[in-house]
């Protein structure tokens, strides 16, 4: 009989041993058991010892829906809780060991990954997460914002900061702001696919924005999107948000923020606390491992870049495309075509076919009109352009005072820039009636007034479709000659 405790494993590795020429003396050192055992199993042919077996299956684990149990897992419920759960159902009768050992059997939770490194300077990458709210004290509403979070891959170095948009220029913005952080620049970039990054997704050809290309020129970094639904793609920015939030967002979860300025103050307090302290798996703190890193990202340039949107608009009849709810002018030879145009604060570009038509001051107001008189045709020329001369007849046909309202409107230093007014004022015609036009003429011409809302208000209110109570009536006045009229 084998000695109590002594398995056939054991056994076998004795004889193993033996076989390799080591002393009993040896193997009993390696084995930790006694030399005299050892001597025992040495010249033993047959040993009355049972085989070693796997121990049995657990039977109560056959009645428990475990990938139930799992997708439960993944979606955040704790295991104890499951666990309790089952068990109160009367399909558990074993302790929370017993059923954590077959969970991970039979359904297991976490698949198997690959660590992926990254050279020095080689990449970062960047992704938004939802922001903290921010309160205005005057009218007690809440602004939701966005966290945008920028991470060198191989040092986890972060940048983050909130914004109020994912709009492009929010977007270019924290870009220009994350590299001067950095005070340097990655070979690639690795965004998501948000339309300021990516204007067409594709697993293997995207379309990358052209504003968002502009700017990666400047700095020299190449974009590669990670790929459509694979958060794995950026799993560094990922966890980093994670990590982030759960740390950053309870420590001010008791403090009310009342502006962006004031929010973003508190968050890089905070951030350089978070890049100081020690890294679970490096056991270095992130700034630590960016003093390495820095030396081998790209210099920036001299000058900072000025971040610049881009829009495409087509250029009207009267000369004008339209960007920001304002009008800019460009050359009239190009009436009718896509052109492009690039949005700085201060600026407004305009391109066709690479080279530039036209450069304006960007106008704050909404409405306004930004004209360059060289981009008209002679004013001789535009006197007879065939387009006025089609609405100065039409309003010729319907009465004196719509054609004067009309010759008003197209007669000025700039004759085209009211085309499209005089076109929408003329349409009136057609959805109510030529007679009701020229009366509102009238009533426009006395007051000087040529917009259309004006003058489809006038003819409402001839028409009795407005009640006296919407109407806005000139009170009586001795000082003014006429009788009264409906103002806007």
């Amino acid at each position: 009989m084998a000695p109590k405790g002594l398995d056939m494993k054991q056994i076998e590795e004795i004889r193993r041993l033996r076989a390799l020429k080591i002393t009993a003396r040896q193997i009993a050192k390696i084995l930790k058991i006694s030399r005299n055992t050892v001597n025992k199993y040495i010249n033993i042919n047959d040993l009355d010892v049972k085989p070693y077996k796997e121990p049995a299956e657990a039977t109560w684990a056959d009645g428990v829906d475990w990938e139930k149990v799992r997708s439960e897992a993944l979606r955040g419920v704790p295991l104890k809780i499951l666990h309790e759960e089952l068990a109160v159902r009367g399909l558990l009768t074993v302790k929370y060991p017993a059923f954590w050992k077959q969970l991970v059997k039979r359904a297991p939770l976490i698949e198997a990954t690959m660590v992926r490194i990254f050279a020095p300077g080689s990449r970062a990458e960047i992704d938004y997460a939802d922001g903290i709210d921010i309160l205005n004290p005057q009218t007690g509403e809440l602004t939701s914002t966005e966290l945008f979070v920028g991470v060198l891959a191989n040092s986890r170095y972060s940048f983050a900061e909130f914004t109020l948009t994912q709009s492009s220029e929010d977007f270019l913005s924290s870009h220009v702001r994350m590299l001067e952080f950095f005070g340097g620049t990655p070979q690639l970039v690795a965004p998501d696919n948000l339309k300021s990054a990516i204007t067409r997704a594709h697993r293997y050809d995207p379309v990358v924005n052209p504003a968002y290309t502009r700017l990666a020129a400047h700095y020299g970094f190449a974009v590669v999107p990670a790929r459509v639904r694979t958060p794995k793609d950026k799993a560094i920015v990922e966890r980093t948000i994670q990590i982030f939030q759960r740390w950053f967002y309870f420590l001010v979860r008791h403090r009310t923020f009342t502006s962006l300025a004031e929010l973003n103050l508190c968050l890089r307090e905070h951030l350089k606390d978070f890049n100081q302290r020690k890294h679970r798996i490096f056991r270095r703190t992130r700034e630590e491992m960016f003093q390495e890193e820095a030396a081998h990202l790209l210099a920036l340039p001299e000058a900072s870049y000025r971040v610049a949107t881009h829009e495409r608009a087509s250029l009207h009849p009267d000369c004008h495309l339209e960007c920001r709810a304002n009008y800019y002018s460009a050359p009239h030879a190009l009436r009718g075509k896509k052109l492009e145009v690039w949005v700085s604060d201060k600026t407004v570009e305009i391109y066709h076919e690479g080279d530039r038509v036209a450069f304006h001051a960007r106008s704050r107001t909404t409405g306004k009109f930004v004209t360059e008189k060289e981009h008209y045709p002679p004013d001789c020329q535009a006197y007879i352009e065939e387009d006025v001369m089609k609405l100065k007849g039409w309003a010729s046909d319907i009465g004196k005072e719509t054609k004067a309202l009309i010759e008003g409107l197209l007669g000025g230093q700039y004759p085209l820039q009211y085309l499209r007014r005089a076109a929408g004022v003329l349409n009136l015609s057609r959805r109510h009636s030529r007679k009701a036009l020229e009366n509102a003429a009238a009533t426009a011409n006395l007051f000087n007034q040529t917009r259309v809302a004006y003058l489809e208000r006038v003819i409402l209110q001839q028409r009795g479709a407005i009640t006296q109570q919407e109407a806005i009536v000139r009170a009586e006045n001795p000082n003014l000659r006429g009788v009264k009229h409906i103002l806007q």
